[in-house]
């Protein structure tokens, strides 16, 4: 006759909490690898009982929680003890304990879906059930003595990062799985496309998905194709190919098929919905386009924000999956955009590993150069890099004049520091050699 899980998960308990009535120096593990959830019933009651004696610094052992329970669980508590003879394989109790534990809970709440006849009630049990699939109790210590054997293992062979469409950026940025990424930028500036030419690059390494909340995937591949086979997007969105560009996209449809690039309509989805998609396909890199427009509970829309950001940087630790999430700046009238400018939540700032910063050289002109500002990288250092963009392939590459962003910066900052200087004190007007040196503000 087979096992029940609900048998196992009784087993399991009896287990752990036997351990600890004839090893009572295990209460520690048992404390920091469980908690009230993962018991039932009269095991819950026992395990609260040795909680509260272990957090008051009291003696643990079976005439202590005997006395804290009650004569009426004594036999109870001899039973736990005769049906586990060491405390030796505790670390395994453990997790079996845990385990089960969640698998009664999914199979609690799968009940519940099967006779919740609309989506909305669905929805809250579905984010639940995947919240309890995440293991938040996986504590995993490292020692001195570990940490050093790691670093010499690790640091023999050469490091894989994450490489960049355009190569000159790979020296400056290093990206690993794992990581969560910010893309930001004001409308227009290009991080759609930014972010699709990224998702194709890694797309020949990794499996990515690409979560659209403002853009059908029909669209998003019509981008991807202009790219992809260099023919005019403007030609694509009239649907007037020539025959030597519809030879092109034959021509290309072996490395298109090619890439592992799965294109997602999200309008709707929550960060829970993300992750359950993200378990199902095997992400390893995932783009959300954009962070503002997934859904999440909160009294105002900072809380919903926030709680959005938290819930993406988790879900990029805890799986080991690269997060890219887009952004919107909030507008400002001047001076150049910065993470102080993430709209509706600062909480993004302080999540990202690296923060890049889409915005145009010149405001007035929308189909001239952009400057990719890497505002936060906690792996290196933060250049700057003038990207041309070709609006009509919906490509970026590095444009001729890359190295002289930063100069013409603080030139830009020079003039404006003179016109400052002149406008405050007009009676005693001058006109400022063009090399003069000015000082910048302490």
């Amino acid at each position: 006759m087979a096992v029940t899980v609900d048998e196992k998960w009784l087993d399991a308990q009896y287990s752990v909490l036997g351990s600890v009535l004839i090893s009572p120096e295990v209460a520690p593990r048992v404390m920091s690898g469980t908690s009230e959830q993962d018991y039932s019933g009269t095991c819950r009651t026992v395990f609260l009982a040795i909680k509260k004696l272990f957090l008051s610094g009291a003696a643990i052992d079976p005439v202590s929680v005997s006395g804290a329970l009650g004569p009426n669980y004594r036999d109870f508590l001899v039973q736990l003890m005769q049906i586990t003879p060491t405390a030796a394989n505790i670390d395994a109790y453990i997790t079996l304990c845990r385990e089960q534990s969640r698998v009664a809970a999914v199979r609690e709440l799968a009940q519940k879906m099967a006779v919740a006849d609309t989506s909305e009630k669905l929805r809250p049990l579905l984010e639940k059930a995947s919240g309890l699939m995440a293991d938040k109790l996986n504590l995993k210590i490292t020692t001195m003595a570990d940490a050093l054997s790691s670093f010499m293992q690790r640091h023999t062979k050469k490091p894989e990062y994450l490489t960049w469409p355009v190569p000159e950026l790979n020296d400056q940025i290093y990206g690993e799985l794992g990581d969560f990424f910010i893309i930001a930028g004001s409308p227009s500036t290009g991080k759609s496309a930014w972010a699709l030419q990224c998702a194709w690059h890694w797309a020949k390494q990794y499996k990515v998905g690409f979560f659209s909340l403002e853009t059908s995937s029909e669209k998003l591949f019509d981008r991807q194709m202009a790219a992809a086979a260099q023919i005019n997007m403007e030609v694509i969105k009239r649907n007037v190919l020539s025959q030597a560009e519809w030879d092109k996209v034959c021509g290309m449809n072996p490395e298109i098929t090619a890439r592992n690039l799965e294109l997602i309509p999200a309008a709707g989805m929550t960060p829970a919905d993300v992750r359950a998609v993200t378990m199902m396909r095997g992400y390893q890199i995932i783009f959300i386009d954009y962070l503002q427009l997934l859904a999440a509970s909160g009294d105002n829309r900072t809380a919903q924000v926030t709680s959005i950001s938290i819930a993406l940087h988790t879900l990029a630790q805890s799986m080991g999956v690269t997060v890219v999430a887009l952004s919107q700046l909030a507008r400002k009238k001047e001076g150049a955009p910065s993470m102080s400018d993430l709209r509706e939540s600062g909480q993004i700032e302080q999540d990202a590993d690296m923060v890049m910063i889409l915005s145009l050289e010149k405001k007035d002109d929308p189909s001239g150069n952009r400057i990719l500002h890497v505002a936060k990288n906690k792996e290196g250092i933060c250049p700057k890099v003038m990207l041309a963009f070709d609006g009509k392939h919906q490509t970026f590459s590095k444009a001729n004049r890359s190295g002289d962003v930063l100069g013409q910066m603080v030139a830009d900052g020079k003039k404006a520091k003179r016109k400052a200087h002149q406008q405050a004190d007009p009676n005693q007007m001058q006109i400022l050699p063009e090399n003069t040196p000015v000082p910048f503000d302490k």
